[in-house]
């Protein structure tokens, strides 16, 4: 049987949020954004519909934002259970009774935002699409992530910096950048340098489904 959690609530869910989004200013800022986009006031108070909106508001959301342990310690820290997060993809038709789904392998992006609104809209399209998403807050983070296909990355100062260390390591990801007036001539310098032709350009104010697309372009 599994653990009835000790304590409930707002408190008890900012605390859970501080671990796994590593602060307490971006632990209030996502549950403020939940709140909002889930057209409620507050996180309740009983077990039964506090458990509910854990597993209904909370985690669906922050999948795209953390990795997999940090989210399995927030469902242990909250409603104490796990298992059903990832389940297996969908047997073909007419497959054996019995027989095990292949797991299917999925491209990876990282996504580049310092704006967690943002991150949080462009990383649930990008996942409703079908891509596993890393969300980073600054470019310099990028170095520190395993193997990926894609990476959404503005080319501001940092930003080609760390392109350009990516483009001299030779990597085989693609480039998704924006078309800012202040950073062409950074655009150009990256683009020239970039090893492949696997480079994409979207307006700063692009809409998730904008991004998305051009990402499948530049996997593809």
């Amino acid at each position: 049987m599994r653990p009835t959690p000790v304590v409930t609530g707002k408190a008890a869910l900012l605390r859970a949020l501080k671990h796994a989004l590593d602060g307490e200013k971006e632990a209030n800022e996502f549950l403020r954004m939940v709140l909002w986009d889930a057209h409620m006031q507050a996180v309740p108070e009983g077990r039964d519909a506090y458990e509910a909106f854990v597993r209904e508001e909370v985690l669906p959301r922050l999948v795209p934002m953390v990795r997999l342990d940090k989210l399995h310690d927030l469902v242990r820290r909250t409603i104490g259970e796990e298992g059903s997060l990832h389940p297996p993809p969908l047997k073909v038709h007419g497959a054996v009774p019995g027989e095990q789904p292949a797991a299917s392998r999925r491209a990876r992006v990282v996504l580049v935002d310092a704006d967690a609104f943002r991150r949080m809209g462009v990383s649930r399209e990008l996942v409703r699409a079908g891509f596993d998403v890393e969300v980073v807050a600054t470019p310099a983070e990028v170095l520190n992530v395993e193997a990926f296909h894609a990476v959404i990355l503005p080319l501001d100062e940092e930003g080609e910096r760390v392109a350009r260390a990516l483009a001299s390591a030779g990597t085989r990801a693609g480039l998704v950048t924006y078309d800012d007036a202040s950073h062409r001539a950074a655009v150009k310098r990256v683009i020239d340098a970039w090893p492949s032709d696997k480079v994409a350009i979207v307006g700063r104010d692009a809409t998730p489904a904008a991004l998305c697309s051009r990402v499948k372009i530049v996997i593809g």
